[in-house]
């Protein structure tokens, strides 16, 4: 199989959160898996922090800014390019131009909860940008062919506000 693996957060915050699941699941993937072929599309600020070990791991440069219109708009025909059987992306962020098989890794559903007085935007600004969320995570869900999540508090989470059957949703806990 060809798979692409959305890598853009690869190192972000240097050994935190998603930028380390990142790694960690890359690093992990490369010492079992020697028959699938990968690419790994990664932004220009951290290309040169992943180095192949395996020669089924390939880098593909694909610097679009998380959250913007261009990961939104540009990004799938980047993917397109490589005919990829299955995309895993890492974030709640799948391009909603995105039409071939996928899966996502939900962490958690915080901006679900946020409000606007822990905002620092207008009313406005806040409003549109958690509808924008809201339609991005919901299309991700809704078409993803299946969910991992990091904890059963965030699987029931995900079931309880987007009405997702269990059975769609893996929990694959996280470790060193």
């Amino acid at each position: 199989m060809r798979i692409g693996i959305d890598a853009r957060f690869y190192g972000a915050g240097r050994g935190k959160g998603i930028g380390r699941y990142t790694q960690q699941l890359i690093t992990n993937l490369e010492k079992i898996d020697h028959q699938n072929e990968y690419f790994v599309f990664l932004r220009q600020e951290n290309f040169d922090l992943y180095q192949p070990k395996n020669k089924k791991f390939h880098k593909v440069l694909a610097d679009y800014r998380w959250y913007s219109f261009k990961e939104q708009i540009y990004f799938p025909f980047k993917l397109y390019k490589f005919h990829l059987d299955l995309v895993h992306f890492l974030h709640f962020n799948v391009p909603i131009f995105y039409f071939k098989k996928f899966i996502v890794t939900i962490h958690d559903l915080i901006h679900q909860k946020s409000s606007q007085e822990s905002s620092t935007l207008s009313w406005l600004a806040f409003y549109f940008k958690k509808l924008a969320y809201f339609m991005v995570i919901k299309s991700a869900i809704k078409r993803s062919e299946k969910i991992i999540t990091v904890s059963n508090f965030s699987k029931q989470e995900i079931i309880k506000y987007y009405r997702v059957k269990p059975n769609k949703i893996f929990v694959t806990y996280e470790s060193n």
